[in-house]
């Protein structure tokens, strides 16, 4: 298959570390981020600061109105570009883009001043970053692609869907390579939001980043002379919404298991050496994962040493094709290795939302 998706090239931007070289040291060292002090975050892990005008110094006078969120996926594709072997030709290039609750921070600001300064006063070059793909724009615009840009919101598989669109357009012949992830900003207003829902943060490790994966045709990974990290073997949602509210997070492990089976059987990867899943701590994903493979497998535990947020699908893809391109990366902090050829990410979000996606080895 000329047109098969794979990955090439990863664009980190996590609490853990920056890039793809630094992750996968700190990954190996057994490393975990440094929660955040005091505060509505406190616990959390945030990103490290970083200079984007340093990536892109062309795009200063855009970046003085671009907010933080928008910076993240535009750093995140700014790291991608630059991870050896880069990305090729960018100019048809199409863009994928997720994040569940996007410039929230920004637009509640912007919303409280338009309240207590009126509309007058309220910067007309702040509402264009209220919009969910401001990001994907912003990233189009430095990177100079014209490809197809699409953003996804769909809660925690808001990422793994970027990612999944970005590889059947790859596959269908639409275009020949996708940059595709997904990023999320902790802030205040996002945990008093959550806690709100009764979904608090608090329930797990929160996290923010940005990840940013190349998805291209192995005709175009092999015409520019690049050995690829991974290979998209395809992507399934389904719903497992039992009953109760459509803003909390429950997971029915039937519909894991049945949509894990699906997932394998279509895929055609061969064994399931590692999964990935959204919450590595949630007991009705481990049964449904268990019962779907008919065995125990390896798990990460990106979650604690990372934190965890909606748009976390992303890093998923990207440390599974790391797993996946160098057998000496462990899996985990308990030095487990692999145990097969695929890797299966498994999401579950509010309202019942599931997607197993699978990779393999290139």
């Amino acid at each position: 298959m000329t047109a098969e998706p794979v990955i090439t090239a990863l664009g980190l931007l996590t609490p853990l570390a920056v890039g793809r070289e630094a992750f996968a040291e700190a990954w190996r060292a057994g490393a975990s981020a440094t929660p955040i002090a005091e505060g509505p975050t406190a616990g959390g892990y945030a990103v490290p600061k970083f200079i984007l005008r340093k990536a892109f110094p062309e795009g200063r006078a855009l970046m003085r109105r671009m907010d933080r969120l928008s910076k993240m996926i535009c750093m995140a594709g700014a790291l991608a570009r630059d991870d050896a072997p880069g990305l090729g030709d960018v100019q048809g290039m199409a863009m994928g883009v997720g994040t569940d609750l996007g410039t929230l921070e920004m637009t509640w600001a912007f919303l409280c001043r338009l309240r207590d300064k009126g509309p007058e006063l309220a910067n007309p070059n702040d509402f264009p970053n209220l919009v969910p793909n401001a990001g994907a724009g912003y990233l189009g615009i430095l990177m100079g692609a014209r490809g197809p840009s699409h953003t996804f919101c769909q809660h925690s598989t808001c990422a793994d869907d970027a990612i999944a669109w970005a590889a059947d357009g790859v596959l269908a012949g639409w275009f020949e390579a996708g940059l595709a992830g997904g990023a999320e900003e902790l802030g205040p207003i996002r945990a008093k939001a959550m806690e709100r829902a009764g979904c608090p943060i608090t329930e797990g490790p929160a996290g923010e980043g940005g990840t940013m994966v190349l998805v291209e045709s192995r005709t175009r990974a092999e015409g520019r002379g690049v050995t690829p990290l991974a290979t998209w073997r395809g992507s399934w949602g389904a719903s497992g919404l039992r009953k109760g509210s459509p803003l909390k997070r429950e997971v029915d492990p039937d519909a894991v298991a049945e949509l894990v089976k699906l997932a394998v059987a279509k895929s055609g990867a061969g064994d399931i050496g590692v999964a990935l899943l959204s919450r590595e701590d949630d007991p009705a994903l481990v049964e449904g994962l268990r019962r779907g493979l008919g065995r125990d497998v390896p798990l990460t535990d990106h979650g604690a040493r990372c934190g965890i947020h909606p748009a976390d699908g992303a890093l998923r893809a990207a440390l599974a094709s790391m797993l996946l391109s160098d057998e000496s990366l462990p899996v985990n902090r308990g030095g487990e290795a692999r145990s097969g050829p695929a890797a299966l990410l498994l999401s579950a979000g509010r309202g019942g939302g599931l997607r197993v996606s699978v990779l393999s080895e290139a």
